[in-house]
């Protein structure tokens, strides 16, 4: 990745919500009323997040249906299950949890 790119994804990391937002994806692949719905963040605001972490690559989206699903990008997992590694740094979450699917909790 070069300074540039860098730059680009440091900005989009630098807001809360979207950090909430990507621990949350740990777990799997959701839509936005699941994430909304779960991280108690308001559907607009989930939607306008993700879609800057999806024009810098952090996330992907897929159809699904009616339904647009979004993914953290493999190309960033880490061997361990809680870090995002963007190679000119990288982000570990102290609080994922990835036991069961949170559906059946909603």
């Amino acid at each position: 990745m070069n300074q540039k790119q860098c730059a680009k994804v440091l900005k989009a990391l630098a807001d809360d919500t979207r950090l909430k937002i990507l621990e949350f994806l740990f777990k799997g692949e959701y839509s936005v009323s699941e994430i909304a719905c779960s991280t108690n963040i308001e559907y607009s605001h989930v939607s306008h997040h993700l879609g800057v972490l999806r024009n810098v690559g952090i996330v992907l989206d897929n159809k699904d249906g009616k339904f647009v699903m979004y993914k953290l990008h493999p190309d960033f997992r880490s061997e361990k299950t809680n870090v995002l590694d963007f190679s000119c740094c990288s982000i570990e979450f102290s609080d994922v949890i990835l036991v069961g699917d949170i559906r059946n909790k909603l």
